[in-house]
């Protein structure tokens, strides 16, 4: 069974990440959240040793890393243990529960603490578009409602295939306030997940046990 991180891991994980010295660019914990989600939500995920490292450096560098081997080591794990939560979520098709922190800019947009989310979903999109690809109608729209809330800044780096999509969206958010979107996320990433995996949530539907009377 996979174990849910604490809420004293995920500060761990947002510190490590943080604690990644310059020149290199490591995703932040919010961030990741959504990178995971998309990789968890394709059919031919890439391996890991291509997707862990641009978590380190958004860059593209092998060599971004803490200088402490065992702290380290203790990211690695943290990372990996969060997608593992993540994937099982997603294939028991309980609602995905983001990081989310508070937003501390100036903007007036109470949807904008969603954006670290789609914009990790975003690279991980450009990195590997398969869903970007999906000729499915419903992964079409479902993609919609979780790449609206991507951040200006972001949306200027995005590619052709990613931009395409933000093209079909609305500017205005229909929600009543952040609770609420988020479960529209949450939606939004199942639908996909219904098309993409399938399989893997008939699987888990049936390795499941049964309940004791």
């Amino acid at each position: 069974m996979t174990q849910h991180l604490t809420l004293e891991q995920i500060d761990q994980l947002g510190e490590l990440l943080a604690g990644i010295p310059e020149p290199f660019v490591p995703m932040e914990a919010d961030m990741l959240d959504g990178y995971l989600t998309a990789i968890a939500l394709l059919k031919t995920p890439p391996a890991l040793e291509d997707w862990l490292p641009l978590v380190f450096d958004m860059q593209g560098s092998n060599r971004a890393k803490l200088a402490d081997p065992q702290r380290q080591a203790t990211l690695r794990k943290l990372i990996l243990a969060r997608g593992a939560e993540i994937e099982a979520q997603i294939l028991s098709e309980k609602p995905i529960d983001p990081i989310i922190y508070d937003d501390e800019s100036d903007s007036e947009d109470e949807f904008a603490a969603l954006a670290p989310f789609a914009d990790g979903f975003a690279f991980a999109c450009s990195a590997w578009p398969e869903l970007l690809k999906s000729q499915n109608k419903a992964v079409q729209a479902a993609l919609v409602g979780v790449l609206r809330y991507e951040s200006k800044q972001e949306e200027a780096d995005n590619d052709a295939e990613v931009q395409e999509v933000l093209n079909g969206i609305e500017e205005e958010v229909a929600f009543a306030d952040l609770d609420e979107a988020l479960a529209d996320l949450a939606a939004c990433v199942q639908e996909i997940a219904e098309v993409t995996r399938e399989r893997d949530i008939e699987a888990a539907k049936k390795a499941k046990p049964a309940r004791r009377r």
